[in-house]
């Protein structure tokens, strides 16, 4: 076939996101020749590029810092708990046993490490070297080129083809096992691979619009990770034998809220939002579903935005934030830390953008697209947004803040701020925000992809976020679980593939 680049390999990696970069180097370290083929233009294209770091359990770097919380035992148990059946615990014990080699790997290859206190006031410190949802970060210190330049020149240093531009299409299949990948280079190009087992690790479906249909039942979501986590990985193991495991969920956006109204990106390089409007989703003010109704204890969603800010989406649509012009104001002037007095809410210390100064010049765009309003009365908000029953929720959630206690959902006091009369009235419309799906095809504990008799598919391996047997509905209560995961799912490859070539 005219054109078509044929290449050799004992192992192909498809996807150079924290997973794959982590099992190219390791099966290249081994003395195994290895291809690794990414969409992308260069690493900077994928979601490693951007994520804040990863968890480890029992690390050198906790040893050397004392950090003790952070052990296998505590972290396994947390992880079981929380995701209730949900992923295969025999698997999750392997992929925490692997992330200390996994993050030694990474820093073999040039990535430096801090810790969540170690940018704190120095009274805080001990709080959080003994929290387990802080402690177990290792926090990456490089970014952007920084972080992405050492780690590409050492893949190719260690002997890894790596062929960015290029997206893998298919597996080669003979006699029911993998005999390669098929490819397309540069848009244009067929590329062969002839190679005996495959690892996928594609990042996930976030920017595949009839899967997220399907695997969400048309809630509405933004995609705000990489525009390259189409699938693809999925999609090749699933033709090639192999099927999905039973729930997919989101690793939610931790920044803002978001808007289904706008197109483009939510914030910019600097995590700056577009638009300072979209701050008020995860403050903890007075939320209501499409008919004016409170339907959740809001204060998830400002100190654990990460497992909750999409929530709303999956459960009721399109969420509504009510305020009045007095909290707007003291939101855009002040900031809603100091605003709610500085609560201990750790999230609310270090918000991205701590004053929105910038809402009031940008709220006449919000209005023009639809998904923001101000009114002299909540009548005019509720006819604006069709909440019928947002009238009678602020009175009865005005007598909640009264008396101090939300016997509806719980939120802690600190929260309850009242709905004002002579202040006017704003609200917002959000949708729900996510940097990449969890889970996929279903896999055994040393990441072979299994088919609808449970049984491994001969060749192919899946890590990264599309380990459908590592991850739930929500995302887990500890910061980077997922990035953590991820790389260690590329230390448990390369071994389990060394093992299956021999």
């Amino acid at each position: 076939m005219e054109n078509t680049v044929i290449k050799q390999a004992d192992a192909v990696v498809v996807g150079g996101g924290a997973a794959g970069i982590v099992a190219a180097y390791k099966m290249a370290k081994k003395g195994l020749k290895v291809i690794m083929m990414d969409k992308g233009s260069s690493m900077l294209d994928s979601d490693f590029s951007k994520i804040s770091g990863y968890i480890g359990c029992d690390t050198k770097y906790q040893k050397a810092k004392g950090i003790t919380i952070a052990s296998k035992k505590n972290i396994f148990e947390y992880l079981t708990n929380w995701a209730k059946g949900d992923v295969n615990p025999k698997l999750i014990s392997s992929l925490l046993d692997h992330t200390p080699e996994a993050i030694e790997l990474l820093e073999e290859m040039g990535l430096t490490y801090s810790f969540y206190s170690d940018w704190l006031e120095s009274d805080k410190r001990e709080i959080y070297d003994n929290d387990l949802t802080w402690a177990p970060l290792h926090l990456i210190n490089e970014y952007g080129p920084d972080r992405t330049e050492p780690v590409t020149k050492s893949l190719i240093e260690a002997g890894v083809d790596v062929m960015y531009n290029c997206a893998g299409t298919d597996l080669i299949m003979e006699d029911g096992k993998v005999a390669g990948v098929k490819g397309i280079l540069n848009g244009s190009d067929p590329v062969i691979v002839h190679a005996k087992a495959a690892f996928l690790a594609t990042g996930g479906f976030g920017n595949n619009k009839e899967m997220m249909k399907a695997e969400f039942n048309g809630a509405p979501l933004v995609n705000m990770g990489s525009p390259n986590n189409t699938g693809d990985g999925i999609r090749m193991a699933l033709e090639a034998g192999a099927v999905m495991e039973q729930s997919t969920g989101l690793a939610c956006n931790e920044i803002c809220g978001t808007t289904d109204r706008h197109e483009g990106d939510m914030f910019d390089a600097e995590y700056r939002m577009y638009n300072d409007n979209l701050g008020f989703a995860l403050y903890g003010g007075l939320a209501v579903d499409s008919c004016g109704d409170r339907f959740i204890n809001e204060e998830h969603m400002a100190v654990n935005p990460l497992a909750s800010n999409g929530i709303p989406a999956l459960s009721v649509g399109h969420m509504y934030v009510i305020m009045d012009g007095e909290y707007y104001d003291g939101c855009c002037e002040k900031g809603i830390y100091k605003y709610l007095g500085c609560p201990d809410w750790d999230y609310g210390s270090h918000l991205f953008v701590p004053v929105l100064d910038r809402a009031k010049d940008q709220l006449d765009e919000a209005i023009q697209e639809g998904w923001g309003c101000k009114a002299d009365t909540l009548a005019e908000i509720g006819e604006h947004f069709g909440l019928t029953n947002l009238e009678k929720t602020v009175a009865e959630y005005n007598a909640m803040c009264e008396e101090g206690e939300d016997k509806a959902y719980g939120k802690s006091a600190i929260f309850l701020r009242p709905i004002k009369e002579g202040y006017g009235y704003y609200a917002f419309e959000y949708a729900g925000g996510f940097w990449c799906t969890m889970g996929g095809v279903k896999t055994d504990a040393t990441l072979r992809a299994l088919n609808a008799e449970n049984e491994p598919v001969p060749g192919i391996y899946i890590g990264g976020m599309e380990m459908g047997s590592a991850f739930g509905r929500t995302y887990y209560d500890i910061s980077a679980t997922g990035s953590g995961l991820s790389i260690a799912s590329g230390a448990i490859a390369a071994d389990a593939i060394e093992e299956y070539l021999k």
